[in-house]
């Protein structure tokens, strides 16, 4: 199973990217090959729809090769402002194929709420594009830290669930996504029919 984490936080000093590169040592351990794609580090030029400028530059070429790679997604953002990270927003922007018929598990940093309306905001754009979501998720709030180190044991517990069930769920339902695809582009195939070739 190939998993992508995602952090889509831009700070250099993230929490979110913290919890991220925590993940991937369970994601492994739990038998995923993983790749994680952090969004301070790949600056992604704003989403401008049908500019074949910008969809043929290195960056936005490797976050579309990364996402297609893979059979799931983890998917960390700070929570700004009640919202989804810009950084995150804009590499969804950039997907669609991708997405469809994949599993996403999303988790939230926050200042002190409980991360309920980013959450639900990346869950959205993942809806949108055909994928899944796991119906629970995880959200650290700052009390939650020691720096960078996270100390609340019921949120690590939720944050390992979470990752341990994309590595079980994302495989079967991709599989079952692409049967359906091959099946051409009628009613027979369900929403995968959109994606037929």
């Amino acid at each position: 199973m190939n998993l992508l984490i995602v952090s889509g936080s831009t700070r250099a000093r993230s929490r979110t990217r913290a919890l991220a590169t925590g993940l991937v040592s369970v994601a492994e351990t739990a038998g995923a090959s993983v790749r994680l794609l952090d969004l301070h580090a790949t600056r992604l030029p704003l989403f401008e729809s049908g500019n074949a400028d910008l969809a043929a530059r290195p960056e936005v070429e490797e976050i579309k090769d990364s996402a297609a790679w893979a059979d799931g997604f983890l998917l960390g953002t700070p929570e700004y402002h009640g919202g989804v990270s810009s950084a995150l927003k804009n590499w969804l922007d950039y997907l669609y194929e991708e997405l469809a018929g994949k599993l996403a598990g999303v988790y939230a940093v926050t200042g002190g709420g409980g991360g309920d309306m980013s959450i639900t905001a990346v869950k959205n754009s993942v809806h949108w594009c055909h994928g899944f979501t796991l119906p629970f998720h995880a959200a650290a709030r700052g009390v939650d830290f020691d720096g960078l180190a996270l100390q609340n044991e019921k949120v690590r517990d939720r944050l390992e669930r979470l990752v341990r069930d994309l590595v079980r769920y994302a495989p079967v339902l991709r599989s079952t996504f692409e049967s359906a695809r091959a099946q051409g582009k009628g009613p027979e195939a369900g929403f995968a029919g959109f994606h037929a070739d």
